[in-house]
């Protein structure tokens, strides 16, 4: 009886297996996992309780906020060099009429529409790094040549840097480390302040690739004339992306 017993097992869950499977239209494996399914039930935003308005806390309702599912885009996308240049040359030319630094989450200059992509894993987007003379207050108030470094707990950064050369910080430890704050207060797993200290300096320039993991500390250092890059936000699925910058 017992020698009978273990393949029972077996054969029911083989019968149970191929019944649910009959009742699906499509043979592709991942429609047995729940997690897709409930992903894509799942909306930008929560649905607000009684007496709620106006927006929630870090943007968690924002309009643009892309969906957890389903993922997009939906088609083939294609950046030209030639485009890439010249949005580079833009960038630039902006950078140097600014009366101020960028502001925001990382004081780079960004605004433009060549590179610009939302998806449920990742997200797209070119920016630029301008070269200073004179210190600038950094976003922890710190008086400096260079942008303040950032650490995001939830993703990880890819750079492709498209124009112009510098430096790129990476690693060690963020000196006078302080939360990124928002309207909402401070953002969770978003660090800002410099310099850094421990890091390894990677000299960078048009055409090289840069993967920074989540939790590592980068700052940007920038030659005279700036450089530009398309970085891709990979998100690890451990913050929501209202608390990415």
């Amino acid at each position: 009886m017992k020698r009978w017993f273990l393949p029972g097992i077996l054969m029911g869950v083989a019968i149970g297996y191929y019944a649910g499977r009959g009742t699906r239209s499509s043979g592709h494996t991942d429609e047995f996992a729940l997690i897709p399914r409930a992903l894509a039930a799942e909306q930008s935003a929560p649905p607000q309780q009684p007496g709620q308005t106006g927006a929630m806390p870090f943007g968690f309702n924002r309009p643009n906020l892309q969906p957890l599912a389903p993922d997009a885009p939906a088609q083939a996308l294609y950046w030209s060099i030639d485009d890439i240049r010249k949005a580079h040359s833009e960038l630039a030319g902006r950078a140097a009429q600014a009366q101020a630094p960028g502001r925001g989450s990382t004081q780079a200059i960004g605004g433009g529409s060549l590179v610009r992509v939302r998806a449920r894993t990742h997200t797209m987007s070119m920016l630029y790094r301008a070269h200073r003379e004179q210190p600038v207050a950094s976003l922890t108030g710190v008086m400096s040549l260079w942008d303040d470094a950032e650490q995001h707990a939830g993703v990880y950064d890819f750079y492709i840097i498209t124009g112009g050369s510098g430096e790129m910080i990476v690693g060690g430890e963020i000196a006078g480390r302080k939360n990124l704050m928002d309207q909402a207060g401070p953002v969770p797993g978003e660090y800002r302040g410099q310099p850094i200290k421990g890091g390894q300096t990677y000299k960078v320039k048009a055409g090289d690739w840069l993967l920074i993991p989540p939790d590592a500390p980068h700052q940007p250092k920038p030659d005279p004339g700036g450089f530009s890059y398309m970085i891709m936000k990979i998100n690890v699925g451990v913050y929501p992306w209202n608390l990415i910058r």
